[in-house]
């Protein structure tokens, strides 16, 4: 480990923990791995990705924490990163110095990390780690930038389209979001069947099972639409815009967008007319949980009408909220919502707003997709998802590594 590169900070895991069972068989109950985890996201600005990766690293902190799994988790992150908001209780904190960046995940964090299992969630890792044969879990959320590549600038495009056979066929496990997401990965590099694994994403975190608050009535004069995502093409950005123009004009809804563009998303062009500016609201990107949960609560309906999805947050999210979505009609979103949504089709605007008017204007239909919502939300959760991670980095263990690698917790 290269020395004045790696500064540690927390403390040793927490013996408190609730009596639940170890994974694995009983005869290895007392012996504990190794795991590191790769907090490249926790230096980028949250979009889905990153998202992904703080609510799993909680649970998988919580699970290991609750002993029910037998790992010693160390997470590596870039100095001054904002770690003390995930609220780890079993995880040691190893802040690497370098610049950041791509160059800090293949440059610096190699150069920090031992022959440690890592797992890295946020859909790249370290190149000179897989070539060595280091065991690397990972997790790949999309192919989005081969489905929509004109949503992404041209370097986004040719670096994840290089890394992408290594990243397949030289990690350990591959993780990712949903069903067609693993047939278009095993369609890309037939060489991973076998590898990949699916586990689909949460939705929002509350208590186990619980949903949010009853959502706010708004008068007539209030309602609002709401679109929460990305900025981009795949997520039809501009098929969002268009139909917010036509619900001002025609039917006097605000529309409110919730979202950014980032480093990695090609620009798109849309001018807003100046007789609909005051019914679309632009909040920018919404850090503050308790300001999204209240927008989810108070909207009319969640608009969702993306080309491309592989396992959607903002549905399931609204659904906790008792807010009916309106989601275009593709293979993710009916893993995802099931019965639970109205469907559109996104390349169609006057079909996107007859979506939404029958949401808007039928309060029986919007009651009835709202019970449907609460039902649908309570199969997602970040806990399965990081269980099921987990369960496979701790068999890999168990089936690799010798005798003599394997330690005890300390006292």
């Amino acid at each position: 480990m290269a020395e004045g590169l790696l500064h540690r900070r927390g403390s040793e895991v927490d013996p408190a923990a609730p009596d639940l069972p170890p994974a694995g068989p009983a005869n290895v109950a007392s012996t504990h791995y190794d795991l590191a985890i790769n907090g490249r996201f926790l230096s980028q600005p949250t979009t889905g990705v990153q998202r992904v990766a703080r609510e799993l690293v909680r649970e998988i902190d919580h699970l290991v924490h609750a002993g029910e799994f037998p790992l010693r988790l160390r997470l590596f992150c870039q100095k001054g990163a904002p770690v003390d908001s995930l609220g780890l209780r079993a995880t040691s904190i190893c802040e690497v110095e370098g610049p950041g960046g791509h160059f800090w995940e293949q440059v610096s964090l190699p150069r920090a990390i031992d022959a440690t299992r890592l797992l890295c969630l946020g859909n790249t890792a370290p190149l000179s780690l897989l070539l060595r044969q280091r065991p690397v879990v990972l997790m790949i959320h999309d192919l989005s930038y081969r489905i929509y590549p004109e949503a992404y600038r041209p370097t986004y495009r040719l670096l994840h389209g290089l890394m992408m056979p290594t990243l397949l066929t030289r990690a350990e496990t591959v993780f990712t979001v949903s069903k067609p997401e693993r047939h278009m990965l095993e369609a890309l590099v037939p060489a991973c069947r076998g590898q990949v694994r699916v586990a689909q994403n949460g939705g929002w975190r509350d208590a186990e099972g619980a949903t949010g608050a009853e959502p706010h009535a708004q008068g007539e004069d209030e309602r609002f639409a709401l679109y929460v995502g990305s900025l981009s093409r795949r997520k039809n950005i501009e098929g969002v815009l268009a139909l917010a123009v036509r619900l001002w004009r025609e039917d006097r809804v605000r529309t409110v967008v919730v979202g950014s563009t980032g480093a990695t998303i090609s620009p798109t062009a849309f001018v807003i007319p100046d007789d609909v500016r005051e019914g679309i609201s632009f909040l920018g990107q919404v850090e503050d949980v308790e300001r999204l949960a209240e927008l989810y609560r108070t909207a009319a309906c969640l608009i969702f009408p993306s080309f491309y999805e592989a396992s959607p947050l903002p549905p399931i999210e609204a659904m906790h909220f008792g807010c009916p979505v309106v989601v275009s009609d593709i293979p993710a979103h009916r893993e995802r919502c099931g019965d639970a949504a109205e469907y559109c089709n996104p390349a169609d605007v006057a079909n996107m707003l007859a979506a939404v008017r029958r949401v808007l204007n039928d309060p029986a239909h919007a009651a009835d997709l709202r019970e449907r919502g609460y039902a649908r939300q309570r199969q997602f959760s970040w806990r399965t998802q990081a269980r099921t991670i987990l369960q496979t980095i701790v068999h890999n263990a168990q089936a690799t590594a010798p005798t003599a690698q394997v330690s005890n917790p300390p006292d």
